[in-house]
């Protein structure tokens, strides 16, 4: 049993998910209709969670967002997200499988503008990481550049597939602004924000070309990658996935002393809690930032120790 989330509103987090045995199934095409899946999927769903989006990339066999959760509805928005952003893939590729793999999607809640910012330089330098790519603003995909975050606004139709243009529920257009995370904007501002983020970005960049020259294995380049199959599997050693980070702090030892606290106080009531309630006690209380226990079973939830 995987340990329980904390779900707490206002919280800006990092959010990774990849497909089933890292089929390319999210690679990007001259038709762009994953993209446009993607952004509409994920749109959708923020705007139905009460979800701030940030930054996003989608990779070939996995994505990357870095959002705030404002009303504390993180695991219905990856539902929703996920499930019809799945659903359209299918479609798309005449998949019968499924898209996504069985393990929970990778959060970890970032405490500091610092790790905002280190945060969305990771997800904008990925393609240039993994070798795609020589320069992010290259990635033929859903993509964030430092420029964006804070000032752009996606507009994106509706899919040809899947979504019935009849039905009310699906718009033809949805609109997903960019905003800056509040923690940054208030310590960096707008501009300086973004100049920081395009400053990592580049740092990453050097490092890959470093890596590049070292291996000798080139950069794919952008027409490459649109050729790729969907079929292929990523062929890089798979590491270990029995450690997820819960948080970043960007290096504020503060602030990662008293997650890890909170953590631990978090997990042992919800212990406690847990064990009361299989045996019948339909009053004890579960940590705060429980949240499938409180909402879909009526537990009560209180403060942490």
């Amino acid at each position: 049993m995987s340990s329980p989330r904390i779900i707490d509103p206002g919280a800006t987090l990092a959010i990774t998910r990849r497909t089933t045995r890292r089929y390319f199934l999210l690679n990007p095409d001259e038709s762009r209709q994953i993209e446009q899946a993607y952004w509409y999927c994920l749109a959708y769903a923020a705007q139905a969670h009460g979800v701030i989006v940030h930054a996003a990339c989608l990779m070939s066999n996995h994505s990357h967002e870095v959002i705030t959760d404002v009303r504390g509805e993180l695991s219905l928005f990856l539902q929703t997200f996920h499930r019809y952003f799945a659903l359209v893939t299918k479609a798309y590729r005449g998949w019968a499988g499924e898209v996504f793999d069985k393990e929970q999607s990778s959060v970890h809640t970032l405490l500091t503008p610092e790790a905002m910012l280190e945060s969305i330089a990771y997800l904008i330098a990925n393609p240039v990481a993994a070798g795609a790519v020589r320069y992010a603003k290259d990635w033929p995909s859903a993509q964030t550049l430092p420029r964006d975050v804070g000032t752009r606004t996606i507009r994106a139709k509706r899919p040809d597939l899947f979504f019935d243009p009849k039905n009310p529920m699906w718009p033809e257009l949805v609109e997903l602004p960019l905003q800056i995370p509040a923690a940054m904007e208030l310590e960096y501002g707008t501009d300086l924000a973004q100049q920081r983020i395009a400053e990592r970005v580049r740092e990453r960049e050097h490092r890959a070309w470093a890596e590049s020259r070292r291996t000798g294995v080139p950069f794919m380049g952008s027409r490459r990658v649109l050729k790729l199959p969907h079929t292929k599997q990523a062929e890089s050693r798979e590491g270990s996935r029995g450690f997820t980070p819960r948080f970043a702090s960007g290096g504020d030892r503060r602030a990662a002393r008293q997650a890890t606290k909170r953590i631990r106080a978090f997990n042992a009531q919800y212990r406690d809690a847990l064990r009361a309630w299989r045996k019948g006690d339909r009053e004890a209380i579960f940590p705060e930032g429980t949240w499938w226990m409180c909402v879909f079973h009526g537990a009560r939830c209180g403060p942490a120790p």
